[in-house]
């Protein structure tokens, strides 16, 4: 059986957004970010004798469905390794997707859910405790993303903390 490829309503519209709101040289240069990113993971589920079944984009990036790997913490951290690996390659010759990646990788570490850090976590401490480690990540990362808009860092900050906040009373 071959892998599918989905997009859902809530991953077109995220795709539309960031067409309509970064220039073409800021989308190609986070699409390859992510594209790196998402490899890491492909990779590490092949090592670990795994199969993807799935890739869905939805409206928080990209979800990767599979089965038969076991190495969670492994697969679960192959992202944002992958991503920090794309970024030193790259930052000559492209810094802005360097820098992409830099951020995104960081901040998919993060032990909040239903991120990478998270699904690490989880599979080391267990679900519980990992759970309570996310609600107290996710609530800092709001708070400090208030903090950073308040001192006019933007409002970027503050909305990737009510999301990860959001998530976590989804959970």
């Amino acid at each position: 059986m071959r892998a599918r490829f989905t997009v859902t309503p809530g991953g077109a519209l995220l795709l539309a957004a960031l067409a309509f709101v970064l220039k073409a040289g800021e989308l190609a240069a986070l699409l390859a970010a992510a594209a790196a990113h998402e490899l890491g993971h492909f990779a590490a589920i092949y090592l670990c004798g795994g199969r993807v079944t799935r890739l869905k984009i939805c409206a928080t990036g990209a979800v990767i469905e599979r089965s038969g790997a076991s190495c969670e913490i492994f697969c679960a951290l192959a992202g944002p390794l992958a991503g920090l690996a794309y970024a030193f390659a790259v930052a000559s010759a492209s810094p802005l997707s360097a820098g992409i990646s830099l951020v995104m990788s960081a901040f998919n570490a993060l032990p909040v859910r239903p991120l990478d850090g998270w699904r690490a976590l989880a599979a080391l401490i267990g679900e519980g405790p990992a759970s309570l480690c996310s609600l107290a990540a996710a609530a800092f990362a709001l708070l400090l993303g208030i903090i950073l808009c308040a001192s006019g860092f933007g409002f970027a900050p503050a909305a990737a903390g009510a999301a990860l906040m959001l998530a976590q009373a989804r959970a």
